[in-house]
């Protein structure tokens, strides 16, 4: 099943005997199918999963010799300058951070990949740091809070757990709305009656009848609507439509100038 997913089967109350009726690997069949769908119709895009971080800053450029002169030679230091854009612009500060002082301490904010769900555990040599000692801002930055800052270096090739590691573990993704939760328990019902034969099944049987000269075929169609999610169901691909459709542009007209909008 898509990690994250949850079929909700409210407002089912007149199948839940069918739903009662199912064996354990039944229902996890027809959960599976129907949230595997829906999770490919809209991209991906909903469902909190298990994810892990090593952080490691890239080590910066050292072999510019003139970077190294000029550097030495104004404030008596062998740390090159490095060129940074802040706000439009370039400033050349030495040690990453810039301000009333430059200094070399580890960075006290991470961006992690977006969406950040919510962290599980964040483990530095070993020792798993409180939840209180950082927070997460605008569902990717993972800020210090407690005076630390992050480590800018590991071992890498070190297991997790061990000295001299860095490891976030946290879950990726946006949670599943309510929508989607009940769009997936009607797709997981109408795959349980389907492996039963029950002529209730609201899914489409697919097949087109062509009549030609009298002569009557059934085939199969391309499936061109699939590939939407479009599946015939009302609740269903009315949900995934909400997620998938391009906004819609705005435009103000006045009539005060014909023909400007």
């Amino acid at each position: 099943m898509a990690c994250g997913w949850t079929p909700s089967y409210a407002g089912c109350a007149a199948d839940q005997a069918t739903i009662d009726g199912w064996s354990p690997e039944t229902r996890e069949t027809v959960e599976t199918i129907a949230t595997d769908l829906l999770d490919a119709w809209t991209g991906g895009l909903y469902g909190a999963c298990p994810a892990s971080i090593r952080p490691c800053r890239e080590p910066r450029p050292s072999s510019n010799r003139a970077l190294h002169e000029f550097r030495e030679t104004t404030t008596g230091h062998r740390t090159p300058w490095m060129p940074v854009l802040i706000d439009g612009s370039w400033f050349n500060i030495g040690c990453g951070s810039c301000g009333h002082r430059c200094g070399c301490d580890g960075p006290a904010a991470l961006s992690l990949p977006w969406p950040v769900d919510s962290i599980v555990s964040v483990t530095i040599d070993g020792e798993e740091i409180p939840s209180t000692a950082y927070r997460v801002d605008r569902q990717r930055v993972l800020v210090r809070t407690d005076g630390g800052s992050w480590p800018t270096t590991q071992n890498l090739l070190a297991a997790p757990g061990e000295p001299d590691t860095f490891v976030i573990e946290y879950l990726h993704g946006l949670a599943v709305p309510v929508g989607g939760q009940v769009a997936a328990g009607i797709l997981a019902m109408e795959f349980g009656k389907a492996l039963c034969d029950d002529n209730t099944c609201r899914l489409p049987e697919r097949v087109q009848t062509v009549t030609r000269q009298g002569v009557s075929v059934a085939m199969l169609d391309g499936f061109e609507d699939i590939e939407q999610g479009r599946t015939g169901i009302w609740a269903v691909d009315s949900w995934v439509a909400s997620v998938t459709a391009a906004p819609r542009r705005s435009t103000v007209m006045s009539p005060d100038f014909r023909g400007v909008r």
